[in-house]
């Protein structure tokens, strides 16, 4: 969807009167004296009105709520209004304030169609509104709108794809393309530079794949004159988990494909930041592998020499996320010394039982660096929990053979367990956050019969970065 400026007089045969308040702007009865008395729809519902042969779309918003849910509001509207809309309706968003760039934003997700394997919409025989006019936007509000929605559809279908279309390598390829189209720099590097690095990790868990593993450095340097990484982003990138040879149930494991959200996330991340040139220095690492089950895969009792030295003791090759993050992490901290880290990954089913699809658990022992994400999660809608990382959990990492296992064997605090895991390959890091994104990140939503992918992390962590930059 492209946005345009309209005009204040202009006449049009459909317009979009957004409104929060329990009466009607004055300015809107004034202009369209049809809807004076006119019953008001109740909240996340519209009401279309007839007045001199022009349509009128009344939706309520929530002034109070995030960014998402004003978000979703439009996309929704976008979805099922299109045909009453037509081709060019206007959006009179004087009454919208703040909520703009995110109702905008969520018109031009409506785009996101799930269906790209279907042949009417290859066909384009099923598209959504195309063109909006904006009377009472800048043309820069416009702009970060149309380009924040753009980056979270891309990496809505990249988690959306089958396996098949996003092996490693594939993943690889999205990163090169976004870091030469939008101007930073990318490396990937193949599994023979990754033994000879000692990222045994990631070599490990994606040698039982005919597609091999691969490790993504992507750079933006927004401070020229700083060689201080201000941020590195690590992400998981397993594009699909069967769980290797301790397998996992049949029933949803279709659902796999969503396990490198992520890393998905990280690379629109790093993206978003240099489309709309953030004054920040980051660095996006994303280990990407295929966890699969072979002659040649990981088994359980193996033991992984790690990058940073320290030895795994494989109890489950199922817990494998927190395996190639562990190498990530270890690199990360060695080699690019940046001021803070936040890791993403969907990484354990007890982040879901714990906080369902609603929010993401948050681990860090920064106070700083939680408020701060914590409060991007409220902003934007993409919410997160603040979990301990007390020492109380050491017992979960406990190896008879090994320095550190990857599973414990009780059943509870998983979450927990894993993410105590992962601290180990921090090097006691400061400013350390790692987020357990399993429940937010591919869901049940309106615009999808299936769970599918939302772009989960994309606007929390543009809005962390724009905060710091």
């Amino acid at each position: 969807m492209t946005f345009q400026e309209g005009a204040s007089d202009g006449t049009y045969t459909s317009y979009i009167l957004p409104f929060s308040g329990k009466e009607l702007p004055k300015s809107y009865t004034e202009r369209f004296p049809a809807l004076l008395g006119f019953p008001l729809p109740k909240k996340e519902q519209w009401t279309t009105v007839l007045s001199d042969g022009a349509k009128l779309l009344l939706l309520p918003f929530d002034a109070d709520g995030t960014e998402k849910k004003t978000a979703d509001t439009f996309r929704l509207l976008a979805v099922k209004a299109k045909n009453y809309l037509g081709n060019k309706p206007v959006l009179l968003s004087g009454e919208l304030g703040d909520h703009t760039e995110p109702a905008l934003r969520g018109m031009a997700l409506s785009a996101y169609q799930i269906g790209f394997f279907k042949e009417d919409v290859r066909m384009n025989t099923n598209s959504n509104v195309q063109e909006m006019h904006v009377h009472g936007a800048s043309a820069q509000v416009m702009e970060e709108a149309s380009v924040r929605a753009d980056v979270q559809m891309r990496i809505m279908h990249l988690v959306d794809l089958p396996a098949a279309d996003k092996t490693p390598e594939n993943l690889g390829d999205h990163a090169m393309e976004s870091a030469r189209l939008y101007g930073f720099e990318c490396e990937v590097w193949d599994s023979d530079k990754m033994a000879h690095l000692g990222l045994n990790a990631v070599n490990t868990v994606g040698r039982g794949s005919d597609n091999p593993p691969v490790f993504i450095v992507s750079r933006y340097k927004g401070k020229p004159d700083s060689d201080q990484i201000a941020l590195a982003l690590v992400g998981k990138g397993v594009t699909f988990d069967t769980g290797g040879v301790s397998m996992k149930g049949s029933e949803n494991l279709h659902y796999m494909k969503c396990d490198m959200g992520g890393g998905a996330a990280m690379l629109g991340a790093i993206e978003l930041a240099a489309r709309l040139k953030l004054s920040i220095n980051l660095v996006a690492v994303v280990p990407a592998a295929e966890n699969s089950v072979d002659a040649r895969s990981v088994l359980p009792g193996d033991v992984i020499h790690s990058y940073s030295g320290k030895t795994i003791e494989v109890i489950n090759t199922d817990a494998e996320g927190r395996l190639i993050l562990a190498d990530a992490l270890s690199w990360t901290v060695k080699n690019l010394k940046p001021k803070h880290i936040v890791d993403m990954a969907t990484l354990t089913g007890s982040a879901v039982r714990a906080l369902g699809p609603q929010a993401a658990c948050l681990y860090t022992d920064d106070d700083t660096l939680r408020d701060k994400l914590t409060a991007s999660g409220y902003r934007t809608g993409e919410k997160l929990w603040p979990m301990p990382l007390w020492s109380d959990y050491d017992f979960h990492l406990h190896s008879d053979i090994a320095d550190v296992s990857n599973l414990s064997s009780s059943p509870a605090a998983g979450s927990i367990a894993a993410a105590k895991f992962l601290q180990v390959f921090t090097d006691k890091h400061p400013s350390w956050a790692h987020v357990d994104m399993a429940g937010p990140s591919f869901m049940d939503s309106p615009f999808a019969k299936m769970k599918s992918a939302t772009g989960y992390g994309v606007q929390l962590l543009f809005d962390f970065m724009r905060g710091i930059a």
